[in-house]
């Protein structure tokens, strides 16, 4: 991903890491014509980084928000007002609303980068624990539109903002008041976006150096509105937009409360809370977890070594019943070649398949064997152990450095893979679900080296410099190759489990059922449980036209059920066709070569 975005970009990798890996939004800034910005855009959209143009004049430095001196609050709309009474800034139930939160002494804002000791995954804070922990030091707010043609919107400095104008809704401290301006604000909008990571994201001139006085921070924090906005106004900020990898906005509709959901991911089938499903407890470790994640190549070499290991057999010195152990040998390695060499054919099968299937769009695709190519989607919100990155496979290897009086050594700690999970292969016509479980994974991962410590962002002087990391991953948004059987499979219970689920809950609830007793003799006869069964029917039937949640079936890509009928996933068509003729004839002249020495040892046993 860095190198192909380092392409379109010209920003070199290192460099591409650190911005867009951080909280909030980051900023590329590199001189390029307008052609190649275009092309870096359509990269990034393509890996799935929700990213847009945003001209320079939205961003200039010198364009300030005025500031608000009071606020007038009625049952449909917020207006606040500047210093001369004139009113800056409206809120009603038709604004889309962007609410940006700071603590300007910098005591509240929390700074990952210094910290000293770091979680793994660092909860993050909601926007109503940020505005409590905000108001009891120095806050100030900027309320604008979430989207528009230029920008606008105004600044509350806690420190100079009138609070009596609230009126009826004034507390008893300044604390409270600023909560409360916030939320009634909220309260009158159509949607509202809120952000509070100012002093985290990494965008130029939008870093405040919390010594430098209040007028620097002010304006630093008047830039990263400025920068939300145009992103706000880009569309990266909207409902149903992918606003952020690392859940640093929150979105609130209706007329009620603020209500927080984290974004959803292009492509992500949502669980019963709004987001992707969760990821099931599938780790292997250890030598489950070498064996899982090992390429074919590795393992077949651990059987070429045979050879040597049948050659050094044959040079030890006396063993018991020496011909019966080196007949059995000598068959274990003919037959060894062959199953190789049979193999070999196998993958010539595979590779004519692959030539000859033709690639088929995810709504056209036809049952049968099919052949797809699109981007990887998430089905499970799986995050990689180390670098919690947004992925739909994982495989972290942990070493540790032992040092003793003469030398260290690296010796391996762990090994946390993430298995063969479900995830979506999407084109521009849709997407489709794909079960890897028995496919041939011949994808090239991103391979990432870490030093040790708990968070990526740590500096390197307080990194642990005994443990050392290695990440490979394939990232959501990757391009990905699918030959495999497209299947269908049922989504929902069926009408028939439906119903027998609610006999059962009516036949374990006395009370409900005794209401089919007619004739009042306290027990249900044949024609009482009939009339019962079709009520129970027609509830099941009105149930299902009136929800989207009966059954229905869904088309899938997993290994074919019969034969010996491919099931890949790679990169792409191109790439698998290198793979398999790369293995063909790898496996092709050590299966002929394993079944001839063999057979030649074999030979030479018996005729000896």
């Amino acid at each position: 991903m860095l190198e192909r975005l380092s392409a379109a970009s010209g920003i070199a990798p290192g460099d591409l890491r650190y911005k867009l890996v951080g909280q909030g939004l980051s900023r590329l800034t590199p001189e390029l014509e307008a052609d190649r910005q275009d092309a870096c855009l359509a990269e990034m959209k393509s890996l799935g980084i929700p990213a847009a143009l945003v001209p320079a004049e939205k961003t200039e430095y010198r364009k300030k928000l005025p500031v608000a001196r009071k606020v007038e609050i009625s049952d449909h709309a917020a207006v606040f007002f500047d210093r001369h009474d004139n009113a800056v800034f409206k809120v009603d139930h038709d604004t889309d609303l962007l609410v940006i939160l700071t603590d300007l002494s910098g005591k509240a804002i929390e700074k990952p980068h210094l910290a000293l000791q770091f979680h793994r995954h660092p909860a993050q804070k909601s926007f109503e624990e940020a505005l409590k922990k905000f108001s009891v030091c120095q806050p100030a707010a900027i309320f604008a539109p979430a989207g528009g043609p230029s920008p606008a919107g105004v600044l509350v400095d806690h420190s100079i903002f009138a609070y009596r104008s609230l009126q009826q809704h004034m507390g008893m401290s300044a604390s409270v008041n600023f909560r409360t301006l916030v939320t009634k604000t909220i309260e009158k909008a159509k949607t509202c976006v809120t952000d509070h990571k100012f002093g985290n994201a990494s965008i130029a001139r939008a870093m405040p150096e919390w010594n430098a006085g209040k007028t620097d921070i002010l304006a630093a924090f008047n830039r990263y509105a400025l920068f939300l906005m145009a992103a706000a106004g880009a569309g990266l900020l909207k409902d149903g937009a992918p606003v952020s990898a690392d859940d640093s906005y929150a979105l609130k509709t209706g007329d009620g409360p603020e209500k927080e959901t984290k974004p959803r991911a292009a492509g992500s089938e949502k669980s019963k809370s709004g987001g992707p499903l969760p990821p099931p407890e599938i780790r292997h470790s250890g030598i489950a977890g070498i064996i899982n994640a090992a390429p074919s190549e590795t393992i077949f070499g651990a059987v070429f070594g045979l050879i040597i290991f049948m050659r050094i057999f044959f040079g030890t010195g006396e063993i018991s019943h020496p011909v019966f152990w080196k007949t059995a040998a000598c068959g274990v390695l003919t037959g060894t070649g062959f199953l190789i060499f049979s193999y070999s054919l196998l993958l010539v099968y595979y590779r004519r398949m692959v030539k000859n299937i033709p690639t088929s769009r995810v709504r056209s695709v036809a049952m049968g064997m099919a052949e797809l190519e699109g981007r990887a989607g998430q089905y499970y919100d799986l995050r990689s152990a180390h670098s919690n990155t947004r992925c739909i496979y994982y495989r972290c290897v942990y070493y540790r450095r032992v040092r003793t009086l003469k030398d260290s050594k690296w010796r391996l700690q762990k090994i946390v893979n993430s298995g063969k999970l479900p995830f979506y292969l999407q084109d521009d016509t849709g997407r489709i679900l794909i079960r890897p479980k028995g496919a041939l994974f011949l994808t090239e991962k991103s391979h990432q080296e870490f030093w040790g410590g708990q968070q990526i962002l740590l500096s390197p002087q307080l990194q642990d410099r005994d443990t050392r990391i290695y990440e490979d991953i394939i990232t959501e948004g990757s391009r990905i190759y699918v030959l495999g059987s497209a299947r269908t499979e049922r989504i929902g219970q069926t009408f028939k489990e439906k119903l027998v689920s609610r006999l059962r809950e009516l036949k374990s609830n006395p009370g409900e059922l005794m209401k089919y007793d007619a004739d009042k003799n306290g027990r249900i006869d044949e024609t009482e449980w009939e009339t019962a069964r079709t009520d129970m029917e027609n509830v099941v039937y009105a149930e299902a036209l009136g929800s989207d949640n009966a059954a229905r079936e869904r088309a899938v890509i997993r290994k074919p059920a019969y034969g010996m009928l491919p099931f890949i996933i790679a990169d792409s068509e191109s790439a698998i066709i290198r793979k398999l003729s790369l293995r063909i004839w790898l496996f092709l002249a050590g299966g002929l070569l394993m079944a001839g020495l063999g057979t030649e040892m074999l030979i030479r046993l018996h005729a000896g």
